[in-house]
């Protein structure tokens, strides 16, 4: 049986710009992601048996390819005498190189013979390629298609041989140069008085700047910050709290919130940043721990630090009552250095026994 090279594999190396030339010639096999600004080969084309029966198309694919980056590889494969007499797909000689294929003829194909034949002329041209070809001309320089200067007016003819610092301007740019010119009345234009009455209101603003700085300059900085003291409502709220809960109520709080927690025999306050790299865990009730989102790190109800990568447990407020209302006092922390280090928790601004 007679055999045909067909494709085994076909790849996209770096360098697409995502110009659909391929998903348009071979959909089958390609598929343009512009989101991502790149193209694929579609899962099933990963297979040598999808691919054989589009050699065709996928040659066709490389030819049209303008960056060159379609590449595949071929292998002779038996086929019928129908399918070895159907004509290959036209690949030009640079898209046959770039695949590292040798571009031979073959050897049943006579020698071309040394005049080619002139190509057809179309029957008809297309009226816009018609237009741009009438219309086609640089101004000034020799790029000029002649059939766009034969026909024109004489100025047109006079213009193609001047250089551009000598064209005139155009009609648009001549009107725009026009309305530039000044006036020639002596009665002052509504253009004039918005001008005077911009520079007055300029000239005013001006002098008013240097009064300005020196009131600010004498007047004392003051910066307005928040009350670090946060009253969180009644301890009763937090006594109907069981063991190992916690009120997320405070979490929110700017510039720093914080979380409210039962313990066996007291309620604290732990502050809701990681003291790994400063993100914001979650309390999840279901497991029962603070969990990062960052970088895994995992906190037990106390804050205590039992997994991921935070060094130390989360930092304790100061808590007090006023009365009956607790109250959380942010400007004071409590810093333990390790899962095993509660020695600050015991000082009693730490927490309010119960």
């Amino acid at each position: 049986m007679p055999t045909k090279e067909l494709v085994t594999k076909v790849w996209i190396a770096p360098g697409c710009i995502v110009c659909d030339a391929c998903e348009t010639t071979c959909p089958e096999v390609f598929q343009v992601l512009h989101d991502e600004g790149t193209c694929i080969i579609r899962p099933d084309a990963l297979n040598a048996e999808f691919t054989k029966p589009l050699t065709d198309a996928i040659i066709q694919a490389a030819a049209e390819c303008p960056v060159d980056v379609i590449k595949f590889d071929k292998a002779p494969f038996e086929v019928s005498e129908a399918e070895a007499a159907k004509p290959s797909a036209p690949a030009p000689a640079a898209a046959a190189a770039s695949h590292g294929e040798a571009v031979h003829a073959p050897a049943a194909e006579k020698a071309p013979s040394k005049k080619l034949a002139e190509p057809p002329k179309p029957k008809t041209v297309d009226p816009a390629i018609q237009a741009l070809l009438a219309a086609t001309m640089v101004r000034g320089g020799h790029a000029v298609i002649d059939r766009g200067v034969k026909g024109m007016p004489e100025p047109v003819k006079q213009a193609s041989k001047m250089s551009p610092d000598e064209l005139p301007p155009d009609g648009k740019y001549q009107r725009v140069l026009e309305k530039t010119k000044p006036s020639k009345s002596e009665e002052p234009t509504r253009r004039n008085v918005l001008l005077w009455t911009a520079w007055g209101t300029f000239g005013l603003a001006a002098g008013g700047l240097p009064a300005l700085a020196f009131n600010r300059f004498m007047a004392p900085n003051v910066l307005e910050q928040e009350d670090p003291k946060v009253r969180c409502g009644s301890l009763s709220k937090y006594l109907s709290m069981a063991p190992g809960d916690v009120n997320e109520d405070y979490k929110p709080v700017k510039p720093s919130g914080f979380w409210i927690i039962r313990e066996e025999d007291r309620i604290s306050a732990l502050s809701i940043i990681c003291t790994h790299l400063g993100c914001i865990p979650s309390w999840l009730p279901n497991d029962r721990k603070f969990k990062c989102p960052c970088h895994g790190s995992g906190f037990k109800p106390n804050g205590t630090n039992f997994e991921g990568p935070a060094p130390r447990p989360l930092e304790r407020f100061k808590i007090y009552l006023d009365g009956d209302e607790v109250i959380v006092d942010r400007s004071r922390k409590f810093l333990a250095m390790g899962p095993n280090d509660t020695g600050p928790w015991n000082d009693p601004d730490a927490s309010i026994p119960v």
